[in-house]
């Protein structure tokens, strides 16, 4: 079989795998597993081993992330009932004075992303933001694009949000490194948006029912403390596993973090040190219980997602040219590095979804690694980069904060699409300037 033939099967398949989730709607799950068949089909696989090879890419995906996955969208879960991403934002804009209020919304943006979802962070904090677009004259459209960009990014870069979870998992990154890295790749890429939205003049006023709706009053909010401590104890515990081990392996401190430092004990950590946020409700059925089955519905399409991108890589991994591949890009003298970028932005910029971006785009070049001549960790911020590319009307992260921002179309793309592909575009030259100077 010619490796040319099998980059026109993959090609065609991943096109209609596009189609199908874009202009048909059909769900990402079934269009991915769709996908998976047909590719498997169309690499010639006997028919009778294409169950047991989805099945085998499926199980080895989601064996590592799947409950991590869900410990994420729980501690995601409790900080929005809580009040404590309210408690973040007030905070820090009572840090950075009135006339700096725009890096506050993204710094506090930025810091929620890590654990709650882009969309989530917009609907949580517009009642705040738009009382400080009330109070300092400036435009939603500007308030409003720092607002989503800051989470967006880190959503797509820092784990635990289940997209990067996916990634790194993926692609065999250490969650220690992609953590770190996201960070350092991420802040800048938010400050040069954020700077790029402070520079939005076009006047667009908070909706009026925004201006009333905060529902939670500063006596009832807990303390900075707590608010921030279940974020970062999970963080601080996988990296402290990472360097414990670097510098003191196979010691008795160093079993002892292996555990406490896994990604599952470290935000099983952070789920149980955020209980200190409810106060007297800890015991009750809300938090224990039905917290929790609202977070496993959050977390389930992500991780039967992630599940079916692995199905997706196995067929390529069967097939045996995922080597042959590489070469074609090294021999074309082709930068490998610009490939996970540009496969991640092309499916977030034609579905929508950056958290689908960076997934599959993680699954497709994970074969194919050695040939591109690029580390897992390089491809892991490749992916999360492009998929931040050009957020458009295809989205529901760009409608829940063009409406809510009171924006129409037009200023939303100045605003958000615009926004979106600076932070990205920043992103991925940091990536491959790391990429180049051997960093990575």
């Amino acid at each position: 079989m010619s490796t040319i033939y099998v980059l026109l099967v993959l090609f065609i398949v991943i096109i209609a795998m596009i189609f199908f989730i874009s202009v048909v709607k059909l769900h990402p799950v079934i269009s991915i597993l769709l996908a998976a068949i047909a590719l498997g089909i169309g690499l010639k696989i006997p028919w009778g081993e294409l169950e047991g090879v989805i099945n085998s890419g499926f199980a080895s995906t989601i064996e590592d992330i799947a409950i991590v996955i869900v410990l994420g969208s729980l501690l995601g879960k409790i900080l929005e009932e809580t009040g404590a991403a309210y408690k973040l934002t007030n905070s820090t804009v009572n840090m950075v004075g009135e006339k700096r209020v725009i890096w506050a919304i993204g710094i506090s943006s930025l810091i929620l992303g890590i654990p709650i979802f882009a969309d989530t962070v917009v609907i949580l904090l517009i009642p705040v933001v738009s009382i400080l677009a009330q109070k300092t004259g400036r435009s939603m459209m500007s308030y409003g694009g720092a607002l989503y960009i800051g989470a967006l990014v880190t959503s797509s870069l820092v784990p635990p949000t289940p997209g990067p979870i996916a990634a790194a998992a993926l692609l065999g990154t250490q969650l220690s490194e992609a953590i770190l890295w996201g960070t350092i790749v991420a802040v800048p890429s938010v400050l040069v948006a954020v700077a790029y939205c402070n520079i939005l003049k076009e006047k667009v006023l908070p909706k009026k029912e925004y201006l009333s709706a905060n529902n939670y009053s500063e006596e009832k909010l807990p303390k900075l403390t707590s608010s921030l401590a279940p974020i970062f104890l999970p963080l601080i515990l996988i990296v402290g596993n990472n360097v414990i081990n670097t510098l003191n392996p196979e010691t008795t401190f160093a079993n002892f973090f292996s555990f406490i430092g896994s990604p599952l004990a470290a935000l099983l950590s952070g789920c149980i040190l955020s209980l200190i946020l409810t106060g007297k409700k800890w015991k009750s059925k809300e938090v224990l219980n039905d917290w929790v089955e609202s977070s496993l519905s959050t977390a389930a399409m992500p991780i039967v997602v992630t599940g079916m991108g692995g199905a997706l890589a196995e067929f390529i991994k069967e097939s045996g040219v995922a080597e042959n591949i590489g070469e074609i890009v090294g021999n074309a003298n082709f930068p490998g590095i610009l490939i996970p970028i540009i496969i991640a932005a092309l499916i977030h910029v034609i579905t929508g979804s950056n958290t689908l971006g960076v997934m599959t785009a993680a699954a497709l070049v994970e074969p194919m690694l050695g040939g591109f001549g690029i580390s897992s960790l390089a491809a892991f911020l490749g992916c999360g980069t492009g998929a931040l590319m050009f957020k458009h009307t295809n989205s529901s992260g760009f409608w829940v904060t063009v409406t809510l921002s009171n924006m129409n179309v037009k200023q939303g793309i100045k605003s958000v699409s615009v926004g979106s592909t600076i932070a990205g575009g920043v992103g991925a030259v940091i990536t491959i300037v790391l990429h180049y100077t051997g960093v990575i």
